[in-house]
């Protein structure tokens, strides 16, 4: 079977627009499409998954219902096994090329694609709040996360075999620290950072 064509951008495009950053970096919505639209492309998705010289860009969407906060958990359904029974904060994935004309364009509607793929969900807000980068694993060195924040009301997760989902309280995000996803400890640090400093 063919393997995907998914949105990439080199590695070292990426270090020279934004420099070499390790966690989150706030940047403008505006410039981020703009730098797709001048470096990205689709490559072979079971290529890029082993090449350190290009980043996979998956939109990450953290679901808020009021004060509450989306936090799902991978089953053992779920076929990549390094991620079986640790908690995500976020919902997204990879932007493929037959998501549009544009690296902007499919990189958009491959957001609201994915989105609409893993919950029931209504959205009245989607803020992008910026760029997660991680050289910690293999996997993490190979991709750029692109986070949002969704305001709205949830229903439910769409795949109820591979994920146990809940809504919780900002504040207890802590307690979920040890059992994070690599992002999603970066996104919980950036949300309650947000939320204190509005406070």
């Amino acid at each position: 079977m063919k393997s995907e064509r998914i949105l990439v951008v080199k590695t070292e495009d990426f270090l020279k627009e934004f420099g070499e950053f390790e966690g989150f970096m706030r940047v403008n919505f505006e410039d981020f499409l703009n730098f797709l639209d001048q470096y990205g492309f689709f490559r072979e998705r079971d290529e890029a998954e082993y090449d350190e010289t290009t980043k996979q860009v998956i939109p990450y969407v953290v679901i808020m219902d009021g004060d509450r906060v989306l936090i799902t958990k991978r089953t053992t359904k779920q076929s990549e096994k390094r991620l079986h029974n640790l908690y995500s904060l976020g919902i997204g994935g990879h932007v493929r090329e037959g998501d549009g004309a544009t690296p902007r364009e499919a990189f958009l509607k491959g957001l609201e694609r994915e989105v609409n793929e893993e919950v029931d969900v209504s959205l009245r807000e989607l803020e992008f709040l910026g760029l997660i980068n991680s050289s910690t694993t293999e996997v993490s060195r190979v991709h750029l996360g692109a986070l949002f924040l969704g305001r709205g009301k949830f229903f439910s997760v769409k795949e109820k075999d591979l994920f146990e989902w809940e809504l919780i309280k900002l504040e207890e995000l802590e307690k979920f620290s040890g059992v994070m996803e690599g992002w999603s400890k970066i996104s919980a640090a950036v949300l309650l950072n947000l939320f204190l400093t509005q406070n």
